[in-house]
């Protein structure tokens, strides 16, 4: 169907006034068209596996390829983008960061089946992805790696990427290989529960979002990423060492619960099932870790088969609004025969009215939004650091529930000061994630979102004043989601976000505070009785920490919900509202400027008209049955 659309748009029937038109509605439409045709050729949307370093995602990988293919250690290892896909043939593409291409067919050099087979591949890929064992590893940007896989079908890939944690370089691979992915499964080591969900998570879940808002992510569905908790064994282990008067099972569940509420903290829309809890060495045996993975393996499944779906779902969304841009022009021409130079005359009056006051209000509402989103951000700031200078806000910072009050931790004066900024960072973290404070930034969301759909809606009708095109009652296309059926621009997909319980969670370790240790206050403070010099040093630092606690709050929250928002408010009236009106000017400009000629030409319009509404008729019968398939992947998951 793009193929077939190409075609039409290069031929000489579609005038030169229409590709004008369409090109402020869809710009570049051309070259989109060669991207959508390339993503559809190429299978690198992968399901991504991700994880800190040593949490345990060689060896999952090794489980879910059924023979231990790769080599894990506890240090940093992986240097590269690893792709997995189905194949009957054994072979391995190596691609440098100079771009040079390798491949290599081990179909009859290796029997899988046998150990023997398994670790010619494993040596083989150990000199191409492990830096620990090789230098040359560095320098490969990522490794193809065809085999049976069974449960991968169609195009659909499984990705492992260098460990969170580590390297900056290794961490940007990661993030470079972002718009490729369709989901993704985070390992865990719940051993070491403070890394990669405490500050990784919100970053990644950030590039996601400004990636959808640019649309070079349509297909990824944050709902649908996997969480595996793994290492649990040494928890439990943990657990049978300790007190006797302690409940084991009390232990492991508190740990567990704790998790659940942190991953729910910093990835908002996960499922909760889609939590897993595993100790990955072990399943093997029939026992509960076992019994888990089997449930994470049949939603695992479930995901690939939706993924390969949901991408197809995404370009037929993307070609049908395409189609109805193109229709409209050429309805718009086909309709002028049916309407008084008079009438036209008139509608063009009232419409350029109305096009100028929309225009107006697309200036006025940007800047509206902006300047509440700084307001936002400052009040935010403010009343955080007002409560915090109140003495019930001073003791709720440094005494928090949980935690051993700060006056009976043992006198180490440069512990103290980690203490005082550790927990400064860890009030101001959860107070940014309070109801009240992502309120005022859902607000300005909303409010976008609605204008959006206002002024939407305007335009439609007076598009239906030249087009004479009403919606179609009959259609067949399905209503997917509310988001489809409010918001029905298929080529703005990040506007669903408007609909997601939150922006961006912020970064647990809370703002980046960075204060030194006072050189002055050490010499005062020896003169002092213990707890007096406790409190003098507890006031001093807690003192220090106010100084730059409003503008390092304001900082964080406009890397994260301002950026975001902004990004989110340019989208909606810079590139769909505005570019829409630009498409509608030049199309009403044309229809009076060439009123007789567009008239004498009705043949060549008529065929144009047709040949678009087969290319529709297709898409929407085709989007249909996908849509079906996906609603089948969706309850048969549940």
């Amino acid at each position: 169907m793009y193929r077939k659309l190409e075609i039409i748009l290069k031929s000489d029937e579609y005038l030169e006034d229409l590709r004008f038109e369409l090109d402020h509605s869809n710009p570049n439409y051309l070259t989109v068209l060669q991207k959508r045709i390339k993503d559809m050729e190429k299978s690198d949307h992968g399901i991504v596996v991700a994880g800190e370093t040593s949490a345990g995602k060689t060896t999952l990988i090794n489980k879910l390829l059924n023979r231990r293919l790769f080599k894990g250690r506890n240090l940093e290892t992986t240097s590269t983008i690893i792709k997995l896909r189905n194949s009957e043939r054994i072979k391995i593409i190596t691609e440098s960061d100079a771009g040079k291409i390798e491949e290599k067919d081990f179909t009859d050099k290796c029997d899988l089946a046998s150990k023997d087979g398994v670790k010619v591949l494993r040596d083989f890929l150990k000199d191409m992805t492990d830096m620990t064992a090789s230098q040359r590893s560095a320098q490969i940007r990522n490794v193809d790696i065809s085999l049976p896989i069974p449960f991968l079908q169609g195009n659909t890939i499984l990705v492992d990427t260098p460990g969170i944690g580590g390297s900056g370089e290794v961490t940007q691979k990661l993030l470079d290989y972002l718009p490729n992915a369709v989901s993704f499964i985070f390992v865990i080591n719940v051993g070491s529960a403070g890394g990669m969900q405490n500050d990784r998570l919100p970053e990644i879940l950030r590039s996601i979002t400004l990636l959808q808002l640019d649309d070079e992510m349509p297909c990824f569905d944050s709902q649908d990423v996997m969480f595996v908790t793994n290492k649990w064994d040494t928890i439990e282990s943990n657990a049978e060492g300790s007190d006797e008067n302690s409940s084991d099972e009390d232990d492991v569940t508190k740990t567990w619960k704790t998790l659940k509420a942190n991953i729910k903290k910093h990835w908002p829309s996960v499922k909760e099932e889609n939590i897993y809890r595993l100790s990955l060495k072990d399943i093997d045996k029939r026992n509960i870790y076992s019994a888990e993975y089997d449930k994470f393996l049949t939603a695992l499944k479930s995901n690939a088969k939706k993924s390969e779906n949901s991408r197809v779902l995404q370009h037929l969304r993307f070609l049908k609004d395409l189609l109805t841009n193109i229709s409209k022009g050429l309805s718009a021409r086909l309709e002028l025969r049916q309407m008084s130079e008079r009438d036209q005359h008139h509608l063009e009056e009232a419409h350029n009215k109305k096009i100028k006051t929309i225009t107006d209000e697309c200036v006025q509402i940007k800047d509206t939004l902006r300047k509440k989103t700084q307001k936002a951000i400052e009040d935010t700031a403010e009343a955080c650091y007002d409560y915090m200078l109140t003495p019930a806000g001073k003791d709720k910072v440094l005494n928090p529930p949980g935690h051993k009050p700060i006056m009976k931790i043992d006198w180490q004066p440069n512990v103290f000061t980690e203490k005082v900024q550790e927990r400064v960072k860890m009030y101001v973290s959860e107070y940014l994630q309070t109801k009240d404070v992502l309120q005022k930034f859902r607000k300005i969301k909303d409010e976008t979102a609605s204008f959006y759909q206002k002024k939407s809606s305007d335009l439609s009708k007076m598009e239906t004043g030249w087009t004479g095109c009403t919606e179609d009652k009959t259609s067949k296309t399905p209503t997917l989601s509310k988001e489809d059926s409010e918001l029905s621009t298929a080529s703005f997909v990040g506007i669903v976000l408007a609909t997601s319980p939150l922006w961006i969670p912020l970064l647990a370790t809370g703002v980046g505070l960075t204060i030194a240790a006072s050189p002055i206050i050490f010499p005062v403070v020896k003169f002092l009785g213990r707890d007096k010099r406790k409190e003098k040093l507890i006031d001093e630092e807690y003192r220090r920490c106010l100084l730059s606690i409003k503008g390092l709050i304001c900082k964080e929250l406009e890397t994260n919900q301002g950026s975001v928002i902004n990004k989110f408010v340019d989208r909606v009236t810079d590139d769909l509202i505005l570019g829409r009106i630009q498409s509608l000017q030049k199309m009403i400009h044309q229809l009076s400027k060439s009123r007789s000629e567009i008239i004498s030409n009705v043949d060549t319009l008529s065929y144009l008209a047709k040949n678009i509404k087969s290319i529709e008729g297709s898409a929407t019968e085709l989007l249909d049955f996908v849509a079906q398939e996906v609603k089948a992947t969706e309850t048969g998951m549940h």
